[in-house]
């Protein structure tokens, strides 16, 4: 199967606070068998200070589909999602695969 990786475009409400709490949030979410990864993203617009991407990633499509409402279950995860002030963006994605004369 192919990789599965979850994209979060989140508006925080203190984005100093968050950063402390996230820590806590992606450590105990990485102890979680099948996230393989949890990487953050900053916006380099200085009007937008609070905007931030949160992808994970996963084996697979099962897998991901598995973990991922355990987020919302976790007390330092559940804290993490209490920071955030609207979630702008929440989609899976794979890497997209063209078409070739194999699998068109």
């Amino acid at each position: 199967m192919t990789e599965v990786t979850e994209i979060f475009v989140l508006k925080m409400k203190d984005a100093g606070r968050a950063n402390d709490i996230r820590e806590k949030a992606r450590e105990d979410f990485l102890s979680v068998e099948g996230v393989d990864s949890w990487k953050t993203y900053v916006t380099i617009n200085p009007d937008r200070p609070t905007l931030f991407a949160e992808i994970y990633t996963f084996a697979d499509e099962k897998i991901a589909k598995k973990v991922t409402p355990q987020f919302a279950k976790r007390e330092l995860t559940k804290a993490f999602l209490g920071e955030i002030e609207e979630i702008l963006v929440g989609q899976y994605f794979t890497e997209h695969q063209p078409l070739t004369g194999e699998n068109k």
